[in-house]
C-alpha cells in the first residue's frame, strides 16, 4: 500500500509538472532544473536524507518516495508535452483564441497519459525495493512491521540452519518486481506505435 499510495501521489504531481513545464518556457527553466537536482541523487540515498527529516512512519515514507518519483514522470510527460505543443491543432487553437486550460487539458495531457501508464508499473516496482532496502537497514517503518526487507534482514542469523526464511522473501520480491517490469514493457508495446518490437511484430 505504500508503494502503491507513494506511485499514484509521484505520478499525479509528476504529471501535473510536466504538461506545466512543456508548455510554459518560463515554468520549464526553473522547475525542471529542481527535477534535474532531485534526479542526481541515488534513490535509496535520497530516502534515507528524508526519512532522517521526517521521522520513522508510513506518511512520511509515502511522501519521501513520492518525491523521489516525481521527477521521472515530470521529464516523460514533459517530452510529449514540447512534442505536442509543435503540432498544428494546438497551434490553430492558439490562434482562434482557445483558453490555456482549455489547450492543456484537450490537447497537451492527453499525449502523456500512456507514457503515464507505463511509469505507474516502472514506479511501483521501484517503490517494492526502495521499501525492502529501508526495511532492510531498518529505517522507514517500525521494525515490528512485517515487510519483505525486514525479513530478509531478521533471516541472516539464521541462514545456515533455514536458509529458506532468506529465500522466499527474496524471491517474493524477485517475482513481484520482475512481473512489474514486464507488464510495463508490454504496456509500453501495446500503446506505443513507434516500438521496436511492435515494428518487428
Amino acid at each position: 500500500m505504500i508503494a502503491v499510495t507513494s506511485t499514484l501521489l509521484a505520478v499525479t504531481v509528476g504529471f501535473i509538472i510536466g504538461v506545466l513545464a512543456g508548455y510554459f518556457r518560463t515554468f520549464d527553466g526553473v522547475v525542471m532544473r529542481v527535477m534535474d537536482g532531485l534526479m542526481s541523487f541515488p534513490t535509496v540515498v535520497l530516502m534515507i536524507s528524508l526519512v532522517g527529516v521526517m521521522g520513522n512512519g508510513p506518511t512520511p515514507l509515502v511522501v519521501g518516495m513520492a518525491i523521489t518519483m516525481v521527477p521521472a514522470t515530470a521529464r516523460l510527460v514533459r517530452g510529449t508535452s514540447l512534442a505536442a505543443k509543435q503540432q498544428t491543432s494546438v497551434e490553430s487553437a492558439r490562434a482562434i483564441g482557445t483558453r490555456v486550460p482549455r489547450i492543456l487539458l484537450r490537447y497537451i495531457a492527453p499525449e502523456g497519459v500512456s507514457v503515464v501508464i507505463v511509469q505507474v508499473t516502472m514506479s511501483l516496482a521501484t517503490g517494492i525495493l526502495v521499501i525492502a532496502a529501508l526495511s532492510f537497514i531498518g529505517i522507514g517503518l517500525d521494525p515490528s512491521t512485517p515487510t519483505w526487507g525486514g525479513a530478509l534482514s531478521a533471516a541472516q542469523q539464521y541462514f545456515k540452519p533455514a536458509w529458506w526464511m532468506a529465500v522466499f522473501p527474496g524471491l517474493a520480491i524477485f517475482v513481484t518486481v520482475l512481473g512489474l517490469v514486464l507488464l510495463g514493457d508490454a504496456l509500453r508495446d501495446v500503446l506505443d506505435p513507434r516500438s521496436p518490437s511492435r515494428g518487428m511484430a
